[in-house]
C-alpha cells in the first residue's frame, strides 16, 4: 500500500527545524490567502458580466481576451495581469479599486 502525499509530507515536517515550520506556515497561509482572492475576484468577474447580460464568448469579444482566459479568470484559477483586469472591468461599466481588507 502506497503512502499519501500528505502522509509523505507529515513525515518529512518531523525532521524540520523550527524556522523551516514557521516559514512553511507562513507561505502556506500566504498562498491559501492568494487563492481565496483570486476566487472572490472570479465571483465578482463573473456577476458583473452576468449583470450586463454578456456571455463570456460576447465578454471575449468586446475585449479581445480570449474565452478561456475569462473563464479560468472567473474560476478563480486564472493569473490575470492589470491590463487585462482593466480591459475586463472598462468593458463591464466597472472600475479596479483598492478596498480595507475585511
Amino acid at each position: 500500500m502506497s503512502k499519501s502525499f500528505k502522509e509523505i509530507a507529515d513525515q518529512a515536517k518531523i525532521k524540520w527545524s523550527d524556522d523551516a515550520r514557521s516559514v512553511y506556515e507562513a507561505a502556506t497561509a500566504s498562498f491559501d490567502a492568494e487563492l481565496i482572492a483570486r476566487a472572490e475576484l472570479g465571483t465578482m468577474l463573473a456577476e458583473a458580466r452576468k449583470a450586463r447580460h454578456l456571455t463570456q464568448p460576447a465578454l471575449s469579444s468586446v475585449t479581445g481576451i480570449q474565452q478561456a482566459e475569462i473563464s479560468r479568470i472567473e474560476r478563480g484559477i486564472g493569473n490575470p495581469t492589470t491590463a487585462t483586469l482593466n480591459r475586463l472591468a472598462a468593458a463591464l461599466g466597472q472600475k479596479i479599486v483598492l478596498a480595507p481588507a475585511h
